[in-house]
């Protein structure tokens, strides 16, 4: 019992410094959960934990699980009228440009690594989603006001690609280990993708309804009965042999896009509930890595980590969204924005489960992109951003986001208004603003916290006033009378 103690302790030491110091990294550009992955390894048997982790099969099956609560969470805070601008080339990134890149990989990955080329074709397939958490932390952390229409799209690709790279992975895993034709595999990811989408919307209108219905006693179990749908969504459609990712993806989409109730409060405990499962599956990871074997693989995972980053991502933004009226430097961004995380490492692990040949390199291969990606894409994606001009600096108060968490509660678009020194808002209580009446302030961001805004509540220098309204004249009003940024 004093070891389970000592360990326990340990354990959440190295937890709550990472979250502790999860501000000043991101504001770096590197996503916190990175430094849960060395958390992982630190823990391990290489490590000053010691704790020795060698379990594929116990790793795939708790990536599987928190998965399933990542997508559900992005699909619940997805907004459809944000997404329904962006659906096609979205959709076409999420799927066609899945393809090109697992494709291009798996070719290189043949001819110069030496890799056979299934064995290439199962890297490519692997690491041919981008990571959402990635994308979504570092976005919102730097408050990156991105042109319109970037910010959705990257947010619907990395939150929908992650289907057709697990089809993809299931694939090239059962051609590898059967005398199986193409043309059936390839009827087969059809199909479950077909199954998949079509139960998914079946299942989220059916939660959806209820949710609506059912009368609980307390609100807190609300959010424990649309958890209970995601599984029973991504266990029933897997049962189905449908894409049990997908399915939960649309389900939760649904959900998050239908009048809900306790809407916002179950898109918080999602968002909450999210990142507690990203947490796990980094540190299961981080665990189930050895760094010793890391040095045999590094070279050859850093070339291949340049080409996807320099070559390969660019080459299946361009062509996937060849015909789009996308400016160049568009295109370039969306190319930089190709982090790759914590899917693709579990996406490996069925490789590791299924005893493919060469399995341990792919997977620490895998690994080591992954986190050369996160860390060299996600540091410089404010740079890039900047260099190439995607960053709307005309329209400073719309908020960059395309989530669903005021929806029930607001009637517009949300915008920020910044109190800045000489504001005349300074000083001043929110009754005495006089806002009008096409315009709400929903919350005031002061430092770190978040205020509730009362009449009585007085503005102060610095203060993000978070407002809503259907009507832009009447807040350039608002804004030119009380002088607000």
């Amino acid at each position: 019992m004093e070891n389970a103690n000592v360990l326990i302790v340990f354990v959440s030491a190295i937890l709550l410094f990472c979250i502790a110091f999860s501000r000043l990294i991101t504001k770096a550009g590197i996503p916190v959960l990175v430094f849960f992955i060395f958390a992982g390894m630190i823990m391990g048997s290489e490590g000053a934990g010691g704790v020795y982790f060698d379990n594929a099969s116990a790793a795939s099956s708790i990536g599987n699980f928190a998965l399933c609560y990542i997508i559900f969470a992005g699909g619940m805070a997805t907004s459809w009228k944000s997404a329904r601008e962006v659906l096609l080339p979205g959709a076409l990134l999420s799927t066609a440009g899945v393809m090109i890149t697992a494709l291009l990989v798996g070719v290189a990955a043949h001819l110069l690594l030496g890799l056979t080329l299934m064995q290439g074709l199962l890297l490519g397939s692997v690491v041919s989603c981008t990571d959402a958490a990635s994308v979504f932390s570092i976005l919102r952390s730097n408050n990156m006001n991105l042109k319109a229409p970037l910010a959705p799209l990257l947010e619907l690709e990395s939150s929908s690609n992650d289907p057709a790279a697990y089809m993809l992975t299931i694939t090239i895993i059962s051609l590898m280990k059967s005398d199986g034709g193409f043309f059936g595999y390839a009827l087969m990811f059809v199909m479950q993708l077909a199954v998949g989408a079509g139960l998914g919307f079946a299942f989220g209108f059916a939660g959806a309804l209820l949710i609506n219905r059912i009368r609980l006693n307390s609100d807190g179990l609300y959010p424990v009965v649309a958890a209970t749908i995601a599984s029973f969504v991504f266990a029933a459609v897997q049962l189905m042999r449908g894409n049990g990712l997908l399915g939960v993806y649309i389900a939760a989409m649904v959900m998050g896009n239908v009048k809900l109730v306790h809407k916002t409060s179950l898109v918080r405990f999602f968002d909450g509930f999210s990142w507690l499962m990203q947490i796990l599956v980094f540190v299961t990871l981080g665990l189930l890595v050895f760094p010793s074997q890391l040095r045999a693989v590094w070279l050859p995972a850093l070339v291949m980590s340049a080409a996807l980053m320099f070559l390969i991502r660019p080459a299946a933004v361009f062509i996937t969204l060849f015909g789009f009226k996308y400016p160049l430097k568009a295109k370039l961004f969306v190319s930089w924005v190709g982090l790759r995380g914590a899917s693709s490492i579990v996406f490996a692990t069925y490789a590791l489960t299924e005893g493919i040949q060469n399995a341990d390199t792919i997977f620490n291969m895998v690994f080591f992109i992954s986190l050369t990606s996160v860390i060299i894409q996600g540091s410089m994606l404010t740079p890039v951003a900047s260099m190439l001009g995607q960053l709307d600096k005309e329209d400073k108060t719309l908020v960059s986001r395309s989530f669903t968490d005021y929806e029930e509660d607001i009637q517009g678009t949300l915008y920020e208004l910044r109190a800045v020194r000489g504001s005349k808002a300074v000083g001043m209580a929110v009754s005495d603003m006089k806002f009008p009446e096409s315009v709400r302030i929903m919350l005031i961001k002061r430092g770190e916290s978040t205020i509730a805004p009362t009449g009585k509540t007085l503005i102060k220098e610095g203060d993000t006033l978070m407002v809503t309204t259907g009507k832009t004249e009447a807040l350039l009003a608002l804004k030119e009378r009380l002088a607000l940024a």
